[in-house]
This record gives structure tokens, sequence and C-alpha cells, in this order.
């Protein structure tokens, strides 16, 4: 009889891969049943982590050491805590997070432990090391990769297959609407409240490109899907920022780049920048201008890492918030 989950392959890796989980944490339950050992092995990693720590540690600093999601870590966290394992107290250099430590019994409990978990080791290797194969040294090398790029942005970048191109008019109004709800939800940015004159701008950010040498360009997937947008400025003196920056000569820029939150990780602020630093070489400019913003962190992380200079000299306040400018050499 044929395995269903062999015959779908690669389709199955998850599954595969639950399937062990499953079988080992049910074997894991048994061995410390039968032991007369009151413990889980959906325990296992946090409570090692606690047992060899020097020192409390935070639900983050766990979560950050065993890649574990913050809310796995807090529900194990509590089934310690009712079984008296860990104790929590209070965090005096950040009263909105706890510190977490094994109990006297947690440690107690560690001496118990330690003999089982080598007989254990002994055998998961008798098991994963099947010929040359060594299933740890390859399950190390899939999470470094899923790290690096996970596989919802593999599949995703295939599927909607994004691209740029000058927006449509029938496009305007949703490309304003993403970018209302983009500055919008940036921490440290002005709310409509504070600059309406500038979200009113956001929202009818068609009505530019009525201005020659102004153009909005799209990321749009092969489902015509809008994912983000950015304006182009061709000629500086229409940039529309404060400071000295419509006065650059032999200069384009670029201002208003948004991405969908729900599209973000994909790749698409940096492909519209891309764009934006291929029309400037090939409309001959010697330099490109931005601005952003210290609420904009991932964003000023990919213009440094893009070649963009700061140039302070660019710098102007926006009401009560600074804005910061960069160039890049496109000559």
């Amino acid at each position: 009889m044929s395995d269903y989950l062999n015959d779908l392959g690669y389709l199955s890796s998850g599954s595969q891969l639950r399937r062990i989980y499953e079988k080992l944490q049910v074997a894991g339950d048994k061995v410390y049943s039968q032991a007369g050992i009151d413990f889980k092995s959906s325990w296992f990693p946090i409570y090692h982590v606690l047992a060899k720590s020097k020192r409390s540690l935070t639900i983050m600093e766990i979560t950050n050491q065993i890649s574990f999601s913050h809310i796995t870590v807090n529900n194990v966290i509590k089934e310690l805590l009712k079984k008296g394992l860990v104790q929590i107290k209070s965090n005096p250099g950040d009263g909105r997070s706890k510190l977490i430590s094994l109990s006297t019994k947690g440690f107690e409990l560690l001496d118990v432990l330690e003999p089982v978990w080598l007989l254990f080791s002994d055998e998961l290797k008798s098991i994963f090391e099947i010929s040359d194969i060594l299933l740890m040294e390859l399950m190390k090398e899939v999470n470094v990769r899923l790290e690096e790029e996970p596989l919802d942005k593999r599949v995703l970048q295939k599927y909607f297959n994004y691209s740029v191109r000058n927006a449509k008019p029938n496009e305007f109004k949703e490309i304003g609407d993403i970018m209302v709800d983009v500055y919008s939800s940036l921490k440290g940015f002005p709310d409509k409240d504070e600059q309406p004159e500038y979200y009113k701008m956001l929202s009818n950010v068609g009505e530019l490109t009525k201005t020659k040498g102004i153009e909005i360009l799209v990321a749009i997937s092969k489902q015509e899907k809008i994912g983000g947008a950015v304006v182009f400025f061709n000629d500086m003196k229409d940039y529309g920022s404060g400071g000295s920056a419509t006065k650059e000569l032999e200069a384009c820029g670029f201002r208003l780049l948004a991405v969908d939150s729900k599209l973000r990780g994909q790749g698409l602020g940096k492909m519209l920048t891309n764009a934006c630093i291929e029309k400037g070489r090939k409309g001959k400019y010697k330099k490109l201008v931005i601005h952003t913003t210290k609420a904009m962190k991932i964003a000023w992380t990919m213009y440094e890492d893009l070649g963009f200079q700061r140039a302070e000299d660019l710098d102007f306040m926006q009401g009560e918030l600074p804005v910061f400018g960069f160039r890049l050499e496109v000559s």
C-alpha cells in the first residue's frame, strides 16, 4: 500500500516534518510518563534555554534564541509556571516585560532529566544518521535558507510576478488609499489631524501627474494587483519638498514610496526604487534625490544599501517632523 504523503513529493515536506515531529513528541511524552517524570516534550527547548542561562530572561529573549513564536513561548511558560518549574519577576529595566528563570523545583528536575536526554540524543542520532546523510545538518541548512528567504516570499514572488510600469488614471484612487494607509500607520509620523493637507495630497496623488514631468510608477502583479507605488520627478523644480531640493540641477527625484501593508517583505519597495534609479540613468541625470524620516527605518536602511548617501544640505522640517535628504550618483 502506497503512502499518500510520499506520493506527493516535495509538496508534502511540511506534512512529513509534522508527522516526524508528532511521532517524536508522542514518544517523548511516553518516556517521561513511564519514567515517572512530570515533564512534556513540548516544554523541552524553552526549559532548556532557561536551565542553561546564567540570568533571568524575558519572553522576547527566549523567542529570539529558539525562533519560536511569542505566543508559543508564552503558553509554555504558563504551563511551566503552573507546575512550579519557573518563577516570574518584574523587570526593573522594562516595566512592560517580565523576567523568567527556573525555580528551585525546576533546577532539581534538571538532574533527573539530563540522563534521559542523553539517551534520547543517542537514539535520535542513530535514527537521523542515514547512510552518509546527516539529517540534522540538512535541517540546519533548510532553516538557514528559510530564514534568508521565507517560503511564502519565494512562492508569492513567482505567483504575483510583480513588474513596474506607469500607473493608469483609473488606478490613482487605489494608489492614494495605499499611501494614506501606509503613512498614517507609521509610528512617529504625523497623523491626519496634524497634517491634513499632506494627507489630502496623498489621497489625491494622481493630481500630481497633471504637471508635465511628474509620473507615478506602480508595482503591478500579473493579476493586475497593485502592490505599491512611487512618484517620480523628472524636474526637481516640481519636487514639492521643503529645503533646497527644488534647486538641484541635473537631478531627478522620487517621493512618497509606499507598499501595501499586506504585501511587505516581497521586495516591492526595492523594485520601485530600482525602477526610479534606472529612469534616472536612462534620463542622463547626474544624481537622484530623495527624502525620508526616522519613522521609515526599513526604507532608510534600503536606501543606504542601494548606495544613497546622506545629504544634510537637503534636510528640512515638515512642520515639527525632521526630514532627511539623500543623493545617489546615477550618471
